[in-house]
């Protein structure tokens, strides 16, 4: 079933079918389907019709919430409700933010009343506004929404205007506030609101400011009992991160290799410069790739808080070591092996360390058998049990030498596979009741093939498919996995979209199976109402096990004691889901072991 997902979700990024954008999806918690089939329903609600189903492993994007319910957007660019019980969340709700049944209070960066609303979105209608400051209880939070009660009222806030700090000045309509600026440095305080007014302080990122009075482009605030004018632009209600410290992965260093200074905490945003012991500026960003120049010298990184992070952090000196001439350009520090796993027949690759070193590389087995020499060898029969190691010896202008770490005793070579190259529908504009196949590419490649609409609907199964109505005016392709000795999976091109006339259309009303008290053996079958309708039928036990799908199942020997339903969904022209009645317990025979069928 995991298999199956993961084909669907690749398949939806082959087509690039609308989702929440990458943009906008990594500010939202994420979540993963379990326990089955689940189904997307339109309202919060056991009773709301049914949008979609998806299996176990399917990502979902939490949008919002309403109770036990999660709003999400699937996949395949649908919107609605999962209950909670049914999803594990793989990315954190409240962000590190806010707590549920947590008291906070309205805030906002310009002073302004904050909206509170029905649903969690802009597209839902205004209950009513709230000042800055009042008092507000969260009952869901979000990283975006939060569910919260004032007073009497209870609807959806955006996450960003409340704060749990309740930092609201005593004076009717101020508020708490920090400097900010995009490039770290301080900030004027003026006399008056425009920048011929007189500078009456200058204040660093960070800072805690009393906002009096606030304007689009100048506020009146209050900094430690001295007020004046500042630009809107340099104040914001978000607490500023500060910088803690910055280390540098490495205190001993030749040129040639990277030294990389990790930031605490993390996130933070700072600006970078490098320096050396005489005070130079040698070089910006998050890693310093060390010079021929620098030998014999030391370095360090300071870092500046930036764009909302305040403070400075100095780190420990790293010493460049050589002479700084040619004949000490760079010393081997390391030597690694492609793979630590070889096979027989395998080409493995050495590397050495730093970058742009150069040496002699030999290749031995761990009895001490000189095997070859060259930064690559081919794994030979003979090596077949044996462990792997090379050695590197320094030339020009690197001095020392590496030893590599050991490979896994090599294996014998696996069998010859396949991988897939390509796959073709046999014609680009089909037609309503035209049959059309495929062919896979390389010749004697095996694979299984599923067929897809444009919107993302997975249409049927095998290598030929019958063109529906439901399919007018939508683009077909087919997606191959490989099978048996075949790898990999590809994607055809997209047809022209589908060209032919109307046909009546159903409504799955219900389904119904032929027999409610089962037994090994027996197989069962369902019937769809009304009749002439077509749909994708999945066959479930009671523990959400899918044994099967088609209009008929068999009952196994592994069922005995579960009780057996069906859900259908329409295909083709016909729209709709239903579920059967569960049997009763499947009786007749022993348990006996299941062969998994790859379901």
């Amino acid at each position: 079933m995991k298999r199956f997902a993961a084909m669907l979700l690749t398949l939806a990024l082959v087509l690039s079918l609308l989702a929440v954008p990458a943009a906008q999806a990594a500010s939202y918690a994420t979540a993963t389907v379990r326990g089955g089939w689940l189904r997307l329903r339109a309202d919060a609600s056991y009773n709301a019709e049914t949008i979609s189903a998806y299996y176990t492993g399917t990502n979902v994007t939490i949008l919002g919430g309403a109770g036990d319910w999660y709003y999400v957007s699937t996949p395949d660019g649908k919107q609605g409700y999962m209950h909670s019980d049914y999803l594990t969340i793989t990315g954190s709700i409240t962000g590190g933010q806010l707590d549920e049944n947590t008291a906070a209070y309205v805030t906002s960066a310009n002073g302004l009343s904050v909206r509170l609303r029905t649903g969690p979105s802009l597209q839902y209608s205004t209950i009513a506004s709230y000042a800055v400051g009042t008092p507000v209880t969260i009952l869901i939070s979000g990283d975006d929404w939060c569910k919260v009660r004032i007073g009497g009222r209870t609807g959806y806030m955006m996450t960003e205007f409340l704060t749990t700090t309740g930092d609201t000045d005593a004076e009717a309509g101020s508020y708490t506030a920090y400097v900010t600026s995009a490039n770290g440095l301080g900030v004027r305080m003026r006399s008056g609101a425009g920048k011929l007014y007189s500078t009456l302080a200058t204040y660093q990122v960070g800072t805690r400011v009393t906002v009096l009075q606030w304007g689009r482009s100048w506020c009146k605030i209050r900094v430690n009992g001295l007020t004046g004018y500042m630009m809107t632009e340099f104040l914001t209600t978000k607490t500023p991160m500060l910088v803690t410290s910055v280390v540098l992965s490495d205190s001993s260093v030749w040129p040639g290799e990277t030294i990389r200074a990790t930031v605490q905490p993390s996130g933070a945003s700072v600006t970078y410069e490098w320096l050396n012991d005489k005070g130079a500026r040698v070089g910006t960003g998050s890693s310093y790739t060390v010079q021929n120049s620098d030998a014999g010298r030391r370095i360090r990184v300071r870092v500046t808080g930036t764009s909302g992070t305040t403070g400075t952090a100095v780190s420990g000196w790293a010493t460049v070591q050589g002479d700084g001439t040619v004949s000490m350009g760079y010393r081997l520090t390391g030597l690694t092996i492609s793979d630590t796993t070889p096979t027989v027949g395998q080409t493995l690759t050495a590397t050495i360390k730093p970058a742009g070193a150069t040496a002699n590389i030999s290749w031995y087995r761990d009895n001490g058998v000189y095997i070859g020499s060259g930064s690559t060898y081919i794994v030979q029969p003979a090596d077949q049990g044996s462990r792997l190691y090379a050695w590197a010896e320094g030339t020009g202008a690197t001095s020392g030498d590496a030893t590599s770490s050991y490979t896994q005793p090599v294996a014998a070579s696996p069998s010859q596979t396949i991988a897939l190259t390509s796959i073709a529908i046999n014609d680009a504009t089909p037609t309503v009741g035209q049959t059309l196949s495929v062919t896979i590419y390389p010749s004697g490649a095996t694979a299984s093939v599923t067929w897809c609409s444009g919107d993302g609907r997975v249409l049927g199964y095998g290598s030929t498919y019958t063109v529906r109505q439901a399919d007018v005016g939508y683009g077909l392709c087919a997606y191959a996995t490989g099978t048996g000795s075949t790898t990999g999976a590809v994607v055809s091109s997209i047809t022209s979209p589908v060209q032919g006339g109307a046909a009546q259309t159903y409504r799955i009303n219900s389904a119904t199976l032929n027999d409610n008290t089962p037994t090994v053996g027996q197989t069962l079958r369902v019937t769809l109402d009304p009749a002439g309708a077509t749909a994708l039928i999945t066959w479930f036990r009671d523990d959400d096990v899918i044994l099967g799908y088609g209009s008929s199942y068999t009952v196994d020997a592994g069922d005995v004691g579960h009780s057996i339903y069906v859900w259908v969904e329409g295909t083709g022209s016909t729209t709709g889901s239903a579920t059967s009645r569960f049997t009763a317990p499947v009786s007749g025979g022993s348990v006996t072991t299941v062969t998994d069928m790859g379901w």
